[in-house]
C-alpha cells in the first residue's frame, strides 16, 4: 500500500500532466483556426493593405501627337505652312486642332515670306483658319513687326485681323494702334482705334510704307 506522500506526488504529476495537454490541445484549436483562416483568405483580408498610387496627372480621352505640320496653297497659288510642338484635336469639335507654339510661315505672290507664332493656336480644318494667343508676333524680314495678343488668319486669303493692342515697327517709325487688319496680299494694312504713329523723316532702305 503506497503511503500517503506517494500518492500526492502522484496527484500533482497527473496535474501537471493535464495542464500539458490541455496547452498542447489549445495550441492545436489556435493552428487549425489559423490554417482555416489562411485558407479562406480572411487572414490576408485583415491585413493592411498597401497605399494605392495615385492616378496619373494626365487629361481623359486626350489624344496628343508630336511635332503638328499643315501644309496648303492658298488664293494665291503661295504654298503656306503651319507648324506647333504639339496638336491635339478639340474633344468635342472634330474640326478644331489645338496647338501649342504654332509657328505660321506665308508668301506674298512677290515670293517675300513673312511669318506669325503665337504661343498658343486653334486651327479649323473646315474654314481654314487660325486663331492665335498670347505673344503673338508677326514679321516680315525688311519690312515690319507686328506685337500684339490675339490675332486671327484666314489661311487661304492671307487676310490677318486683330482687336487687341498692336505695336508695329517699321524700318522708318512706330505705329501703336488698338487693332489691326492686312489683306490684299500683305499689300494693305490699316491700323485701327486709337492710332498713334511715329516716324522719322529720313527714308530708309526696304519698304517702310505701313
Amino acid at each position: 500500500m503506497s503511503s500517503p506522500t506517494e500518492s500526492a506526488r502522484k496527484a500533482v504529476r497527473a496535474a501537471t500532466l493535464s495542464r500539458i495537454l490541455s496547452w498542447l490541445a489549445a495550441a492545436i484549436g489556435i493552428g487549425f483556426v489559423i490554417a482555416f483562416l489562411a485558407q479562406a483568405g480572411l487572414f490576408e483580408a485583415m491585413l493592411p493593405r498597401p497605399a494605392q498610387q495615385p492616378p496619373p496627372d494626365v487629361e481623359p480621352d486626350r489624344i496628343t501627337a508630336g511635332v503638328s505640320t499643315v501644309n496648303g496653297i492658298d488664293d494665291q497659288k503661295q504654298p503656306y505652312q503651319v507648324t506647333a510642338k504639339r496638336g491635339w484635336q478639340d474633344g468635342s469639335t472634330p474640326n478644331l486642332v489645338h496647338l501649342e507654339r504654332p509657328v505660321g510661315v506665308f508668301r506674298r505672290a512677290s515670293g517675300t515670306r513673312y511669318t506669325i507664332v503665337g504661343d498658343s493656336g486653334l486651327y479649323d480644318t473646315h474654314v481654314k483658319s487660325l486663331d492665335l494667343e498670347g505673344s503673338v508676333v508677326l514679321k516680315q524680314e525688311g519690312r515690319f513687326t507686328a506685337a500684339m495678343d490675339k490675332a486671327n488668319i484666314a489661311v487661304k486669303e492671307k487676310k490677318l485681323t486683330s482687336g487687341s493692342p498692336v505695336v508695329a515697327n517699321f524700318a522708318s517709325g512706330t505705329v501703336n494702334a488698338n487693332g489691326m487688319e492686312i489683306t490684299d496680299d500683305g499689300n494693305r494694312i490699316l491700323f485701327l482705334n486709337g492710332v498713334k504713329a511715329h516716324f522719322s523723316a529720313t527714308d530708309a532702305k526696304g519698304d517702310t510704307n505701313p
